[in-house]
């Protein structure tokens, strides 16, 4: 049984802890004191006319800023221009936030699309949320394989390929993830779960229903900060290819395995199993979105003092998910793709990935040179026998330094990761749209289902 204190700080913790949705995470991520990134070694194209690069991003941020600066020390014949869309006028207000991240969003996906189609349009493109699938289609979206392949100083075996892959479409690299922050991770109070079965690397959410429910202390839930919207979400992630056929334009949310996932979504819901907030109960999960490889060590241990673990969550198949918080894609129709790939190449190189801080990178990193680097500060940490304290609320943490086992085994996850949380905000913002009324009571799963078929049909096949 916790102890009073550990149960006090849990309280403390989870109070703090606030599970964003996927959009307002990348919307909120920008950093007000960001240091410079390192230049580097200059390299590439150098003409007499500085070529003009252009990026497409949502809103401009002090990252990009830095990127900017670092890439034009060490590249003196390209400029950067992160051009950002915004829909204005712009509602700042506690009450229009949301909207404005929405109209912002719908700004930066429609303008974005109409340019590539008039054959113009940015050099690059950040493509997190940008329906790049749909692109690809369309043939606007360079293949980024066929620069890495002719490219004699780029090795593909220095990279986390499985990281790649996950974003290959049509055999193609047409979009490429810098960074990683995984999205099917939990904190999970190894106390209260014990020895028991939870947490496998193959475990369906009907197993989760059957095993975890038994185990719900009294008064508490089975994942807390989990509204019911969020819960479909993350048993969506990474699945919702099982239900999108990109490539034939179809989906098959009408069909058995879709209406099955609603059912247990709103079984957990109404069988108290799901907090929509941290609250003051017991709680045996916490979804976390890791970010930074040290985070896997010290967060559980913050959250849930030495009762913290790491817990892959439940999905449609083994291994891990991940979103990455800067993915770029390259305009077939530029001019510049050569500096366009100067850039991409430049934000991969080991120097760049090496600051995958809460200031540079703001994910690990997919070189393997850069990660090495990174569990080696933390096996120094180790030696050195030391703890660490953090305080939350007035209260003093001590965070106990990792055994070298527990960061060699850090790298699994990196080499476990087989699928990424799907980036068409579309698809989401229609599915979300849909089950308000089904989680109400107000309409079937089967009728849900089949609304969400037809608006997402239409959608793919615009």
């Amino acid at each position: 049984m916790s102890s009073p204190m550990v149960i006090t700080l849990r309280k403390l913790a989870m109070s703090l802890v606030v599970l964003l949705l996927p959009l307002l995470t990348a919307a909120c991520s920008t950093a007000n004191n960001e240091p410079t990134i390192p230049a580097g070694d200059t390299t590439g194209p150098v003409s007499a006319d500085p070529i003009v690069l252009t990026i497409a991003v949502q809103s401009n941020e002090p990252f990009f800023d830095s990127l900017k600066a670092a890439f034009e020390a060490s590249h003196p014949g390209i400029e950067v221009n992160f051009k950002e869309y915004v829909a204005m006028p712009g509602d700042k207000t506690a009450a229009g936030a949301s909207a404005q991240i929405q109209r912002d969003m719908d700004k930066f996906v429609s303008t974005v699309t109409t340019e590539l189609a008039s054959g113009k349009g940015p050099d690059m493109l950040v493509t997190n949320y940008l329906p790049y699938k749909k692109y690809a289609d369309k043939n606007m979206l360079a293949d980024i394989g066929v620069m890495m392949n002719s490219d004699p100083d780029f090795k593909l075996d220095d990279y986390y390929a499985n990281v790649f892959d996950t974003l290959k479409y049509n055999g193609k690299y047409v979009t490429i993830p810098t960074s990683v922050q995984f999205t099917n991770l939990w904190i999970g109070d190894s106390s209260a779960i014990g020895q028991s079965d939870v947490g496998d690397k193959d475990w369906s959410w009907q197993q989760f229903i059957d095993r975890v429910k038994p185990l719900v202390p009294s008064g508490g839930s089975a994942i807390s900060q989990m509204p019911a919207d969020t819960l479909l979400q993350t048993m969506l992630n990474p699945g919702i290819g099982q239900f999108v056929d990109q490539e034939a334009r179809k989906a098959s949310f009408d069909g058995e395995a879709f209406i099955h996932l609603l059912k247990q979504a709103k079984q957990m819901v109404d069988d108290g199993m799901v907090a929509p907030d941290a609250g003051t109960n017991l709680n045996l999960f916490l979804p976390y979105p890791f970010r930074y490889l040290s985070d896997l060590i010290t967060i559980p241990q913050v959250m849930l003092g030495a009762e913290g673990a790491v817990y892959r969550a439940p999905g449609a198949a083994p291994g891990y998910a991940f979103r990455s918080n800067l993915t770029l894609s390259i305009n077939d129709k530029s001019p510049n793709k050569e500096a366009a790939w100067e850039f991409l190449k430049f934000i991969l190189s080991d120097e760049i990935q090496s600051n995958s801080s809460r200031s540079g990178m703001r994910g690990m990193p997919v070189s393997k040179k850069a990660f090495h680097g990174l569990q080696e500060a933390l096996k120094q940490q180790e030696n050195t026998g030391a703890t660490s304290k953090k305080t939350l609320d007035g209260q003093s943490i001590v965070i106990e330094p990792p055994t070298d086992e527990e960061i060699d085994k850090l790298e699994s996850y990196m080499t476990g990761i087989n699928a990424v949380q799907e980036t068409d905000s579309k698809i989401a913002e229609l599915i979300a749209g849909e089950t308000g009324p089904f989680f109400k009571g107000q309409k079937s799963a089967e009728e849900t289902a089949g609304a969400i078929q037809g608006k997402v049909t239409t959608y793919l096949n615009e």
